[in-house]
Formats: structure tokens, sequence, C-alpha cells
């Protein structure tokens, strides 16, 4: 109890108050969505403000004076609620009620805080609605209603997914239409409507900035909602301010880049067409205030959030005269960056800590030799540079100052030369411009790209700025002790985060985190409005197609003259004041904590989330609740409030709290993990006396913070099998992994229905703590046969089989093989498939039940393109087949058959990705292939040569054997063999059983005689 008020302890992420009000007449209802009360943190009491850890979010409806006949259901949610939390609200219980009903928030002097909340009226429409913000109040201070901003959201529709999605992601948890697009409420369009219509939700955004300035304290508003003139409701907000000042920057920048030529076209019109000046000096142009109004707003709106918002392809005038010499007009180019780097721009008057030289000109410049090695375009560029670096001195900007390489996008021979020549040409002109790279220093070919072409060239590079995926944190720390900087591309799960629009809520608050834990000072995140051409006058959908990873949406479409920003512009802000927090705790010497917390919800990251090759990733590191990040802020917000103030002497159970909050964030981050990799099985013996063994391959991850060991065993065998009782695991160290090997001794191949049997697996680690998964031994036998089969995709007269059938497929995103999390694992259209042989072919047949839609999506084109090791695009099936059955770990062990729904084939000796993993070749085979096609489903029927493959397979009773299925109408990927994240693994294969044609036709004989 404080203040009278119950306060209930927790993160909750979804809390729905329901108020219904009918006249004056006010009816409360409580919808909420929560975990158990006290689940984190509780209630701080220190000196005269109150700490609550922490936020609880509610909402309280109160009837002013007579309200209309109206019914409203009102309720909130956190600002990183997905569509669980969003759409799901609805249906929750109303068993646990509450005595407060507010908004309850907590933060820091200069950081902004969000949340959301929805209006829906359920019967007669809400005429005229307003919003009305009365100001922040406490006992001594105030804080003005324009802190807080309001949006209204708006959903995005998606209809494509990226393969990181794909197989990472079920699909029960996808958004289609997520809420990203944030539009002012007063907007002309997309802002309030006219009239709220009964039975329709309206959601809703505040961002509430605490000012510099303010007291610490408690302090309430309301945000009143109003029907005609008349009050019909409020939002109640409870602000606690702690009493510590957030920095305007932290240690890590973010770089956003901004197409100012792009946002002209979108933003300005002349003589009702997009408009932009035909050079970048608009110093004379009749548009000139609207031209720099609307840059000025947005690079303010990207400052605002923090980010670091530069210009790439802003240029001064640069004439080219009849002898090679360069005059270079700066006017225009200083009047727009010297007020960002003085910070002069922006608000807080915090200048920009980093800039690119404006090269762009003379490299698109025309004429001549346009090879970067030529000698006129070097002098050119030589003269440019030096130009750049004399005016950036005299601004005293060279200091900030970086030139990215060009003509140097993708890894390889021509791109160590072109940064050679690039760094050569600007050393020249003045060695103190660093050149940055966007490749890596790295030798790729350990990590699987075994013909990566490597050439060491890090003495022409001072900043390397590599995607995630390629990000190697000991070679970058070999690199800083070098003398250079690292810096950090995003880039996708689970290498990094994500801006993507398909990307969650924790996917954009981890990048510091990320970023911190890498070494990296700097973050890139791209161009932020990537839209497409402005004549399309295109809708947020469309951007978000042509760019998903725009941050900006154009405000055409609302009848606006600037941009509007999205959802994950303000996760990003988010995960910037996450940085800002470490920065202070850092400067307070507690860097214990924030390493403790970084270690927590980013353990790792970049080529630290390998799992074989780095083309197969890991589980993504960070943790899917976002109530853990919340509580990992509010972890640093008592830290930094204990350093300044001295704890009451009876504070022994604040304390114990404290430590019971640490003890239980680290409890639902620090985990031991137990991933299967595969089941192989082996046969031996003889006809008379078979004998067998399935091997389970097993990974065990230690993201505690202390070494563990234990054993391991399975829990439960088929009858007549045997095993040994335990196995002892080896110590792990804190933040490691180690395979283990279980072996199982059986008499039979362990065939059942669908093709596949599960073995429950329990390790038992040293402090009593039993951890389970499930192996899926995925079994099937080529039912031998002596009739003929026609291939022509009709299964009619396939004889029946039971252990010759696969079926029961499971999602990439990790099925029975990854992290038991209770959603749904197997795709929503099945699919069944047929193995027999004789002695000379395999004959597979595959049923795939199908969406009407997916017939459309097929084309007349061979190949496949691959996305993160998802194929992507049409309709296919994929055999996969390891002869050798050697359980290895690279895709150059596997023959490959693609199937396509249109009947198009494929057949290779690896796997042709991009980049490539492994060695691939084509694969001479002469398959008999046909499809056949009809309303809801799809059939293929296949024959394939045995001697088409290696002859040391000859001998070979069992093989690996997998099919796989990309489901084009749902966009799901699945597998017979339940194998998880990467379906190209050949340990993660089944098993396919070649009984021999010569035991096969002596039964049939005995049988005859009989």
């Amino acid at each position: 109890m404080t203040d009278g008020r119950r306060v209930l302890s927790g993160l909750p992420e979804h809390v729905f108050h329901v108020f219904a009000i009918r006249r004056s007449r006010v009816t409360p209802t409580v919808r909420v969505g929560l975990p158990e009360p006290s689940r984190f943190l509780p209630v701080i009491c220190t000196h005269t403000w109150l700490l609550v850890l922490p936020v609880c979010l509610g909402v309280s409806l109160t009837a002013g004076c007579q309200a209309p006949d109206t019914v409203v259901e009102m309720w909130a949610f956190g600002e990183s609620a997905d569509r669980v939390g969003l759409y799901g609200a609805r249906d929750g219980s109303d068993d646990l009620a509450w005595s407060t009903n507010r908004v309850t928030l907590a933060g820091a002097i200069n950081e902004t805080l969000s949340f959301c909340f929805a209006v829906r009226a359920t019967e007669d429409p809400i005429t005229e609605p307003d919003l009305r913000i009365a100001p922040l109040e406490s006992f001594s201070a105030r804080i003005a209603p324009s802190a807080v901003q309001l949006f209204r959201m708006h959903p995005v529709p998606i209809d494509a997914w990226p393969g990181w999605h794909i197989r990472s992601v079920p699909p029960d948890r996808r958004d289609p239409a997520p809420l990203d697009v944030l539009v002012p409420v007063r907007a002309p369009r997309g802002g309030l409507p006219a009239t709220m219509l009964p039975d329709r939700t309206y959601y809703l955004w505040a961002d509430l900035t605490i000012p510099k300035g303010t007291f610490e304290g408690i302090y309430s508003t309301e945000i009143e909602l109003l029907s005609g003139g008349e009050r019909v409701g409020a939002v109640a907000v409870q602000l606690t301010v702690w009493p510590f000042i957030l920095p305007d920057e932290a240690d890590i920048s973010v770089i956003a880049e901004l197409d100012h030529r792009r946002l002209f076209r979108h933003h300005v019109q002349y003589r009702a067409r997009p408009y932009a000046p035909g050079t970048d000096d608009w110093r004379h142009d009749p548009l000139r205030g609207k031209l720099d109004g609307l840059l000025t707003w947005t690079l303010r709106l990207l400052r605002g959030h923090r980010l670091t918002p530069v210009l790439p392809q802003l240029t001064p005038i640069v004439k080219v005269g009849a002898r090679g010499n360069l005059a270079v007009d700066w006017g225009q180019y200083d009047a727009v960056v010297e007020p960002c780097l003085s910070g002069r721009a922006f608000f807080n008057r915090v200048a920009l800590r980093h800039w690119p030289p404006p090269f762009h000109a003379v490299l698109s410049a025309r004429g001549g030799d346009e090879t970067l090695d030529s000698p006129r375009r070097a002098e050119l560029l030589h003269q440019y540079l030096a130009t750049c670096a004399r005016h950036f001195e005299q601004k005293e900007w060279l200091d900030r100052s970086y030139a990215v390489v060009a003509g140097a996008q993708t890894p390889g021979v021509e791109s160590a030369m072109a940064t050679k020549h690039f760094s050569d040409v600007a050393r020249r002109a003045d060695v103190r411009i660093p050149i940055l790279s966007r490749l890596f220093p790295q030798d790729m070919r350990p990590y699987g790209w075994v013909d990566y072409p490597y050439e060491d060239y890090a003495e022409s590079v001072d900043i390397w700025m590599p995607p995630a995926q390629f990000y190697d944190a000991e070679a970058m720390e070999a690199q800083r002790e070098a003398g250079r900087r690292t810096w950090l591309t995003v880039d996708r799960p689970p290498y990094s985060g994500s801006t993507a629009i398909h990307a969650g809520p924790n996917c954009t608050r981890v990048l510091t985190w990320q970023a911190a834990e890498l070494g990296a000072q700097v973050l890139d995140i791209g161009c932020v409005n990537a839209w497409p051409d402005a004549k399309e006058s295109p809708a947020p959908e469309d951007c978000a197609r042509h760019d998903a990873h725009v941050l900006l949406y154009p405000g055409g479409a609302f009848g606006l003259d600037e941009p509007v920003p999205s959802v994950r512009l303000k996760r990003l802000r988010r995960s910037l004041q996450d940085a800002a927090y470490c920065r202070l705790l850092n400067e307070h010497e507690l860097e214990h904590v924030t390493a403790t917390l970084r270690r927590s919800l980013s353990p790792y990251a970049g080529s630290n989330a390998y799992r074989t090759h780095f083309a197969d990733g890991r589980p993504n590191a960070w943790p899917d609740d976002p109530r853990l990040f919340e509580a990992a802020r509010h972890i640093m917000a008592e830290q930094l409030i204990n350093t300044s103030y001295t704890p009451p002497r009876d504070g022994r159970a604040e304390e114990f709290a404290r430590t019971m909050a640490w003890r239980q964030f680290m409890s639902e981050t620090r985990q031991v993990r137990v991933c299967v990799d595969g089941a192989r099985v082996r046969l031996f013996g003889t006809r008379t006396a078979p004998a067998g063994e399935l091997e389970c391959a097993l990974t065990i991850m230690n993201r505690t913070r202390v070494p563990i060991g234990g054993s391991i065993r399975f829990a439960q065998l088929p009858a007549e099998w045997t095993a040994a009782d335990v196995q002892t695991v080896p110590t792990i160290a804190p933040g490691s992994a180690r395979r283990v090997t279980l072996i199982a001794h059986m008499t039979v191949m362990p065939t059942q229905r669908d093709g596949y049997l599960t073995l429950p697996v329990e390790l038992t680690t040293e402090d009593g703590m039993v951890h389970r998964a499930e192996v899926r031994a995925a079994c099937v036998t080529a039912l031998p046969f002596d009739g003929s089969l026609a291939i022509d995709g009709d299964l009619s007269d396939w004889p029946g089989g039971t252990t010759n059938v696969a079926s029961d497929f499971l999602l990439i995103t990790g099925g029975s093989s990854g992290p038991s999390s209770g959603r749904a694992t197997r795709p929503r259209n099945s699919t069944i498939a047929l193995v027999m042989r004789d002695s000379e072919f395999l004959y597979v047949a595959v049923n795939c039940k199908a969406d009407e839609s997916a017939g459309a999506t097929a084309s007349r084109r061979k190949g496949v393109r691959y996305d993160d090791s998802i194929p992507v695009g049409e309709e296919l099936v994929e055999i996969l087949i390891d002869p050798l059955n050697a359980g290895t770990r690279s895709p150059s062990d596997l023959y490959h058959i693609v199937v396509k729904r249109s009947g198009m084939d494929l057949a290779e000796k690896g796997i042709q990705f991009d980049p490539p993993v492994g060695r691939r070749e084509p694969w001479p085979v002469d398959i008999d292939l046909a499809t056949n096609a009809s309303s809801g489903r799809w059939t293929a029927e296949l024959r394939i040569p045995l001697s088409a493959f290696d002859p040391a397979t000859a001998e070979q009773t069992t093989w690996g054997f997998n099919i796989t299925r990309y489901d084009a109408g749902s966009r799901e990927f699945s597998t017979w063999s339940g194998a998880a994240r990467n379906a190209y693994d050949p340990l993660s294969l089944g098993n396919l059983h070649l009984p021999s044609i010569r035991d096969h036709k002596t039964r049939t004989r005995q049988f005859d005689s009989r």
C-alpha cells in the first residue's frame, strides 16, 4: 500500500482497464492480461519521492458532466506490446481487480516515456471526438501539456516475409498488419476522425517527455476524451520523476541517412507535381522557404529521437574547369550543415558527432574515363577531397568526418584493390580523413565460405563498418588494438536486431545493447526514407514494401507537409535511452552493472551467433519478453539513485527486495538450454540378428553466470531398447556451449506411422534442476517392390504402406528440436511423402495440400532464390540426401533436388547460396519427374537412378534423408525431419532405410511357397 493506493508490482505490457459509461453512471470493468503479481520488483520509497519499480499501466475513465448516451471502452497497453497484447486483450479474464485506475510511469529527467491506449464505442458513435490534456502537476511544480504528444496508430499490411523471419518467428506470432504509422491526432487526414464509429477500435500513442529543469516527484494529469465538446472519459496518468538527468547522448551513436532529394519530392509540389531543385543549391529557389523548413523539421525529428542524422547525398556545387581544376561553392552546403554540426539546428543544442565529407559530386562527374583507377578520375578525387579537408578544417569539422570507400560493396579482390586505391588518393589529399569500409578484415574460409578471396588490406582502412553477419568480435578487437575504430551496420537476426517492419519490439530495442557487447562505437541503420517514386503517391504499405527499414513515412497521405514517424523509430529511441542509462552507470564507476545486464540481454551477436558456419545462425540471443528490458532499465535507475541517496537505516526490506529483483531478472535471462542437432540411425548385424544404434547429437548452452555440470540421459525408451543410464556432462563455462552425444541400442529400424518417433531427454545439473528436450528421430523405409510405376504425377498406382510414409512436417522455427514454447509447430497445409525402391531406382512421391492462390506464384524460371537459407518465392519441395550418412555439418555433402509446383526442377551437389556456403557443383543425373496440380492440392513423383550417387555408398543401408517444403500461400517452410532454423545441416536430416532387394525377393519366394 502506498499513498492509500495499491500498486501492483510487475511489468505489465498488456494492461486493459475497460469502463462502460452511460450518462452519469460509471461501471468499472477490469480486463487484465498480466503475469502473476509481484513478478519482478517491489515499490521502493526513498526520501520524499516514490520510485515505482517497475511501470504499471492502467486507465481510468471518469464521468465529468452529463455524457452522451454512449458506451465507451478504453484500455491501455505498453509501448512494446505485440499483436497478442493489442488484439488479444479483449479476450482477457476479469478475475483480477485493481483499486488503482491510472497509467503509472516512471522515468528520468530528459527521458521520453511512451504508452498506448485504445478507444472503442460499442453502441453509438462518438461524434466530434477530441482529446484534451491537462498540465502534469505535483505538490510544488508542474509540467506543461506540451510535454505530451499524441498520435493515432495505423496498421501497415505486410504481404511478404524475409527469410530470417520465416525461420525464427512462428506463424502464430506474425503480425500481418502491425501498427506502425504514427499520425498526429490533429492531422487533416488519419488523425482523429470526425466520428468514431461503433464496434471499431482506434489506437493511440502517447509520448511524454520529462523536460530538463523538472523537479523530482510525483505528477499527475488527465488525457480527456471529448464527444461533441462533452467529456466522456479520461485517461489518468501518474508520473514519477526520478532525481537524475539522462544525458542527451549515449556512448553509442546511431547514424541515420536521410535522402534529402527524395524528402523534397514527396513533400514539396510545384504546379501539382513533385518538386526538387535541380541542384543542391536552392538559395535562389522560389520554394526555398519550404525546402529549408522541411529539411530542418525532419532533421530535428530524427535528432529528437536521439539519432545522428546525416545527408550523404548533399554536395556543394562543384565545377570542373577545362584544365581539370575544381571550383567548389560551399554556400548552400554550409547553410545546411553548420547548424547541425554546431547544434543550433536542434532544440537541445547538442552538435552531431559524425558527418561524412561530401565527395559524391566528384564520383558522379560525367565525362572522361569513369573507372576509379584512371589517372584523371584519381586526380579529380584527390583535388576534391583535399578541398573538402581544408574546408572541414576551417570549420573545425574534420574530427567528425569519415570518408566511405566507394565502389567496394561486395568482398573480393576487386573490392580490396578499390579500397586501397581510394585510401591512397584520400590520404594523399589529407591523412586526417578517416577511411571507412563497409567490408570486413577477417578471412571467411574458416567460417564456411570456402572460396573466399581473402586479401589483407587493413592498413588502408581506419574504420570498419561491416554488416553484423560479418562482424567478427575477435577480429574487430584486434583491429581496435591496432588503433582502428569498429562500427556496426545493423543487419538481421540472429546476427543483430533489426529495424525492419517485420521486427518485433525487442528486436529493435536490443540494438544498442548488442553494439556495446561487440565493442562497436557506432551503429549504422542506413537510409530512413528510401521511399518509392513520389509520382506514385505511395501509401505506407508501399514504402514498407519498397524498403522494410524505412523509419519515416511520407506525410502527404495524411495531408501533411512533413513526414510522420514510425513506431520502430520510437523503439529505437528507447534503445538509445537505455544506452544513456548505461553511460551514466559507467560514469559512476558501475560498469559491472551494465556488463551484467548486457550479457543477460544480449549474450551474443555478430559472428558469435554462428552455429556451424556464417549462414547457420543460433537462436536469437535476446529475450522475447519486453518486461525484461524494462526490468533492466529499472535496475539501472535504482543503482543510479543509490549512488546519490543514502538508503534509510531500516531499509533491510528494500535491500532484500532489490536482491530478489536481481535474482528474478537473472533467472529469466540466464538459463540453460538443451538443443537437439540431429538423430542418426546406423544399422549393423545380420539379417537373422539385426542390430543398430540411434545417435542423438545435442548442444547444451550455459547462459548462466556460473559454470555448470551434471548428467544427461534418455528419460524414456521404446521396449527392447537399451542405453546407458546416465552420461556425465563435463563442466561448461558461463556463456559457453558443449556438444554431447547420447546413444541408444535397438534391434529394429525405429519406424512409426508418420515416419518418426520422439524420445525425451533430461539434463540434470549439479544444482538439482532438470532441463528437458525432445529428440525427433525421423526414420522411413524405402518399400521394395518388383512392379512398375508410371511417373505421371498421379499417385493412385502407389501401393499402400506404413513404414515408407513421411508426414507430420514441422516448421523450421523449431518444432521439437527447438526450445519448448507452447506455440504452434506444424504448418497450416499438410505434406505427405512416400518412398519406394527397386533394384535400380529410388522412388519418391509427395502430396501437398495447398491454398487455391498458391498456383498463381508458379513460374517457368529455373533455379531457386534463397533468402537466409529459406527458398522463398515459389511453391516447391526439396529432397535432401546424404548417402554416406556421416552427419557432417557442411551442405557440400548433400545431394539436392528441387521440385516446383510448375514442374521445373533443379539437381545439384551442395546448395547454391549467395554468398556461397561450402562447395556446390552440378549433379548430372537423369531424373524422371512429373507434377500434377488440382484444386487445393498438388503432387510430385520422381524416379531417381541409384547409380547417380557416389559408388562408395552402394553398401550403405541407411542414408541421411529429408524432405522440405516451402508453402508459398502461407509463406511457411517446414521439414519432415523437424530441423530447426537450418534445414541444410546434414546432421539435421532424417534417416532413410534401403532394405536389400535380394532379401526382399527371398522373403517373397518363401511366402509364395507357403
